[in-house]
């Protein structure tokens, strides 16, 4: 297919009404519609589902093949690699059924996942009004975005409705701002169409994106997840063993058993706002910026009809984490902020008379409490009719350490496999020439472990999307308001982690972010530039040029008398720094923690050196902080990323 159709092609469906799918035959996979991307120069894998035993005939072009539904009714089937063109069109045809998907181009395929800096749309992103206008006009760009959702085991289908869509000005202002733009500039490297494939979730940690298998090999997770295995397939014996777990860490940090209390029982509850809105608003004085625990409850009175009748609680929203009881019984757990709570009760869980409902709730950011109106905390019957729980609640404070609190695995943007069950892996084994990956923030405070979390996250996208995937990571950017003196910082030790992860992998490349940040934003608006960085990677990693991808790399640290240098490889041109004479953000330190020190640091060619003076000398650390401020590039306007470095 030469460009001359390509384009003829992209202008003619502009043209032409958008062509639905059959309704009564569902033989593709929803990755398969109109306007989708197939990944170019590598065999097509296509797959649906079937009637039992029926032959399924996919044609893609001259290309045909015949596979066989399974007892299960599913089917799949491999078409020969194509070079990029289109468009297309995809057919499946059993005896009992035919789906088309038209307007197919091949081309290059992304991944983009993360939290909300991979999920931060085009419209909140720095220069947008101009990118929402013909720059955007891509006919060759498709997009498809996943809508959040979680899973306690893998599923094959998206629970919620998935579409490819062309990039126009109409549509792009929702679309990730970091994969469009990385695809964009992509497109100016390689004239070939660009599908584009959007997983993220906001706040979401890395855990949640890992299949079970591979956080099994991180020996913290064993117990969580033989929890979350039993929750997939009892759900009350889950939240009982979970729960149980929860109750022996609060008997280890606080008093009594409020969830065995009844109304008017224990000391400490004081009345509630009928009003159903975060604490922090409430006029309490030791709640005005509060984060951590507080224990809620209220009480119902129900005949025996309705508690008989009684099916589910519901909470409404709540910031951040529950764990819920009634009558002393575990009836669910989640973090999930801002989700609404629905938790199906056992036959026997209510009783007639007076019916006590307890929550501890946990805030660790912002603002915490049950949310929404009145009437979204209820009892439902089996009628599907709602019993309102009368207000008002009651609340009593519980200032404990929450750092260990623990969470159910099954919980949203914090579960253990529960975000890649129902995000990644639905997209099955489609084609995918390489993964964007920006996450990490809420990883932030265990960061250590970061490195062998990535790795296995890697590996495990890796046996769906093909062995030979590359992956391209965000580092973290800088965040925060700058510290007068060196500090231990878990952004700067994960991005360590980030730097080691991608530097023991060869198929893995690091878009470095630091002077991308925004000091009061943990959101920065300049995704453009992050794209490009991105691309230098994907240049490197996934072209095969013979260019460094990352910005300068520290290569020796080593002392020779009363200095120790560090001396820089991969640079692009010549190291600078910029806006002052001397390079910023270099420490020398000791041993352990708090021994650091910042020093003047003079360039010589590609080598800084560091002056020893009177203080230890035994590691190196530069840009080591949330929001370190640092100053050297090469010529590319490629910064060194931070590193921490044992002196030679």
């Amino acid at each position: 297919m030469t460009k001359r159709s390509l384009l003829l092609g992209a202008a003619l469906l502009t043209l032409s009404p958008l062509p639905a799918l059959a309704a009564d035959a569902p033989l593709l996979h929803p990755m398969f519609q109109d306007h989708g991307v197939l990944q170019r120069d590598k065999p097509i894998a296509v797959w649906g589902t079937a009637k039992p035993g029926e032959p399924v005939t996919v044609t893609l072009g001259n290309a045909q093949i015949t596979a066989k539904a399974g007892k299960d009714g599913r089917w799949q089937a491999t078409l020969p690699a194509l070079q990029a063109g289109g468009p297309f069109t995809l057919k499946a045809k059993s005896p009992s059924a035919e789906q088309a998907a038209n307007d197919v181009l091949v081309g290059d395929v992304y991944l983009c996942s993360g939290q909300s800096n991979m999920e931060m749309q085009v419209r909140r992103s720095l220069d947008a009004y101009n990118e929402t206008g013909q720059r955007a006009n891509q006919p060759l760009m498709r997009y498809l975005n996943v809508e959040r959702d979680t899973a306690t085991a893998p599923k094959r289908d998206f629970a919620k409705p998935v579409r490819w869509q062309v990039i126009s000005p109409q549509s792009v202002g929702d679309m990730s701002a970091v994969c469009y733009f990385f695809g964009r500039e992509m497109r100016k490297l390689e004239d070939v169409p660009v599908g584009l494939i959007n997983t993220a979730w906001g706040g979401s940690t890395i855990e949640a994106w890992m299949p079970a298998e591979d956080l099994r090999l991180q020996t913290e997770y064993q117990d969580d997840l033989t929890f979350l295995a039993k929750y997939d397939s009892n759900r009350t014996e889950g939240v009982r063993g979970f729960t149980d777990s929860w109750q022996n860490w609060w008997k280890g940090v606080g008093k009594g058993t409020p969830w065995t209390e009844v109304a008017g029982q224990g000391e400490g509850w004081r009345d509630a706002p009928a009003s159903f809105r975060a604490w922090e608003t409430w006029g309490v004085p030791e709640l005005a910026a509060y984060n951590g625990l507080v224990w809620m409850r209220a009480s119902i009175t129900l005949t025996a009809e309705q508690a008989k009748a009684g099916v589910a609680l519901h909470l409404g929203p709540v910031d951040d984490l529950d764990v819920t009881w009634v009558n002393g019984t575990p009836v669910g757990s989640l973090y999930g902020p801002g989700d609404p709570r629905r938790y199906p009760l056992q036959p026997g869980t209510l009783k007639p008379g007076v019916n006590t409902i307890t929550v501890a709730i946990l805030d660790g950011y912002g603002d915490g409490g049950l949310y929404g109106s009145a009437e979204a905390q209820a009892i439902e019957l089996a009628d599907g009719s709602l019993l309102t729980l009368p207000t008002p609640w009651q609340y009593r404070p519980a200032p404990v350490d929450t750092s260990n609190t623990p969470h159910a695995p099954w919980g949203t943007v914090d579960g253990l496999s529960t975000i890649h069950n129902a995000m990644l892996a639905p997209i099955g084994p489609y084609g995918v020439r390489a993964a964007l990956w920006y996450q990490g923030e809420s990883n932030t405070a265990k960061p250590t472990q970061y490195k062998s979390l990535l790795a296995g996250l890697m590996a495990g996208w890796r046996r769906q999307l093909g062995a030979d995937l590359p992956f391209l990571v965000v580092q973290l950017p800088e965040w925060g308001y700058p510290q007068e003196k060196p500090m231990e910082s878990g952004w700067a030790s994960l991005r360590e982690s980030q730097r080691a992860a991608v530097a023991a992998d060869a198929k893995a490349g690091l878009a470095v972010a630091l002077g991308v940040g925004d000091w009061y934003d943990i959101h920065p608006a300049n995704k453009q530039i992050v794209a490009k960085r991105l691309v230098r990677a994907a240049r490197k990693v996934v072209r095969g040029e013979n260019i460094a991808p990352s910005g300068p790399l520290p290569a020796a640290v080593t002392r020779t008398g009363d200095t120790v240098s560090v001396r820089f490889t991969d640079i692009d041109g010549s190291l600078k720094a910029l806006s002052y004479h001397r390079p910023l953000g270099f420490e020398l330190c000791g041993e352990g923690p708090g021994t650091c020190r910042f020093v003047d640091a003079d360039l010589k060619g590609d080598t800084v050196v560091l002056p020893v003076g009177g203080g230890p000398a035994v590691r190196v650390r530069y840009c080591w902080a949330d929001s370190p401020i640092c100053n050297l590039q090469d010529s590319a306007r490629q910064p060194p990323g931070p590193f921490e470095a044992v002196v030679k």
